[in-house]
């Protein structure tokens, strides 16, 4: 219900508590006092309930179960007499007190609290036509008061049944945006783990070579602190457009309902988001300011396209070159690009999202595992997979032992199980493979190939239908 709703029932609510007191001031000398207070506070509690009165939902059960409490002690010391008047306050109170049923068993307490404090005011409703039966002229049969009770027995069951719906509703709600909330979580992940690691990784690299060569040539160690300087401003880059990612309405969830909704039955690695960058250390980088795509999940439509700002980088493979450049100038490892003509033209948005990431971590793992490799090699060619055309991407490390020591050892990170393995089952998702293994006697090549078209129903064979998680993964 919107804050317009409540508010006009707010406003709706004053004049109908005044109207109900009027008339209790009337018929209170007839209908006699207990009944015209009990059926004037269920009456107000009803009122208060609909226009989420008081705010605070322990002190509206508090009020819901004094009003039952007080229309039971009503029930059992009334004898009478029953009149006109006392016939219309019994029904209004009865209505009053099924409405406050509702909410009692919706609310969001403990369970047995809610059991207790609707068990009360069931036994309220369901004792309410002892009020009347025995105390009219002539006394009604037993038989007929207890048929009166079985109904209100019943009104105060479809209460229950509305309430325990309605609780159901909210308990799939709250998890629908606890779900939507960690994808969130492991969106921000993947993003600080494909691009702030790899520029913070090279960081590392460069340090650890000016450490060693401060002792041997000084004057060459000063020279690695613009580089040093350009790899810390590439990760603060990446570390802003994360955060500003999270500040902007890019149609994500914001702690309600509205905003980008998961699939049924949907599975995290199932989807790629893919949001605009910041600045590349504060110089616009090459092919990254025009506009970016924002995919949607894997194999299905694009989200809207978001116009991006000067400066913003595509992070898609039509950056490879530059994203090789930046390798080579803020790291100890040459990389090397042999891309084949028109092979990154026309591109569907997830292919080019999902291959430079997967690009990213592998140059984060040779910084990683290979610190003395000699060159990475990065080649890119189209050619068909699985009768499907593809685009192939290979990422090889050459020419040196990668059992040899290093220097200084690189801090040990936990399994965040954002890296190979999961971009592995985003690569399966879309029809394609990745796979990472020893190359040469040296060597360590990771290869990708992503189909250029989307896979259909029929394309899939059995083994394709299985989840990747039940698959075997390779990781480095």
């Amino acid at each position: 219900m919107s804050r317009r709703h409540v508010l006009g029932i707010r406003v709706l609510g004053g004049p109908m508590f005044l109207g109900a007191i009027a008339a209790a001031l009337a018929t209170s000398a007839t209908a006699g006092f207990m009944t015209v207070t009990a059926g004037l506070l269920a009456v107000g509690a009803a009122l208060a309930a609909a226009a989420r009165l008081p705010r605070r939902p322990s002190a509206a059960g508090r009020l819901r179960l004094a009003v039952a409490g007080y229309s039971a002690a009503v029930t059992a010391v009334y004898r009478g007499p029953v009149v006109d008047a006392t016939g219309w306050w019994w029904p209004l109170e009865t209505f009053a007190m099924v409405a406050l049923l509702v909410p009692t068993v919706r609310g969001t307490g403990s369970r047995n609290r809610t059991v207790v404090c609707a068990a009360v005011q069931a036994l309220a409703i369901v004792v309410l036509p002892l009020r009347i039966g025995p105390y009219l002229a002539p006394p009604s049969d037993p038989a007929e008061t207890g048929v009166l009770c079985l109904v209100w027995a019943l009104l105060a069951a479809g209460a229950i049944a509305a309430g325990g719906y309605l609780r159901g509703l909210d308990a799939r709600r709250s998890r629908a945006i606890a779900a939507q909330r960690r994808r969130q979580r492991l969106e921000v992940a993947c993003d600080l783990h494909d691009f702030a690691s790899h520029d913070v990784m090279g960081v590392v690299v460069l340090v650890q070579a000016a450490r060693v060569l401060a002792q041997e040539d000084p004057a060459r160690a000063v020279e690695l602190l613009p580089r040093i300087e350009d790899a810390g401003l590439q990760a603060l880059a990446a570390m802003d457009r994360t955060v500003r990612a999270l500040n902007e309405d890019d149609g994500l969830p914001h702690g309600d309902e509205t905003g980008h909704r998961p699939k049924p039955g949907g599975d995290d690695r199932h989807e790629l988001v893919h949001r605009g960058g910041g600045t590349d250390g504060g110089r616009p980088a090459e092919g990254g300011a025009g506009s970016f795509r924002a995919e949607g999940p894997l194999g299905g439509p694009p989200r809207t396209a978001v116009p991006a700002r000067p400066g913003h980088r595509a992070r898609d493979l039509s950056e490879l070159s530059e994203l090789a450049a930046r390798f080579t100038r803020t790291g100890t490892v040459a990389a090397g690009l042999d891309v084949d003509a028109e092979a990154l033209d026309g591109l569907p948005g997830e292919v080019s999202t999902l291959g430079y990431r997967i690009v990213v971590e592998s140059l984060t793992n040779v910084r990683r595992h290979a610190p003395t490799a000699a060159a990475v090699s990065l080649v890119v060619r189209r050619g068909p997979h699985q009768g499907r055309p593809a685009l192939h991407l290979t990422v090889t490390d050459t020419g040196a032992p990668r059992s040899a020591p290093r220097s200084t050892p690189v801090p040990a990170r936990s399994q965040s199980g954002t890296g190979l393995a999961g971009l592995t089952a985003r690569a399966r998702a879309l029809g394609g493979s990745l796979t990472a293994g020893p190359h040469g006697e040296t060597g360590w090549q990771v290869r990708v190939a992503l189909p250029l078209r989307r896979m259909t129903a029929a394309d899939r064979g059995p083994r394709d239908r299985k989840s990747p998680a039940a698959e075997e993964t390779t990781t480095v």
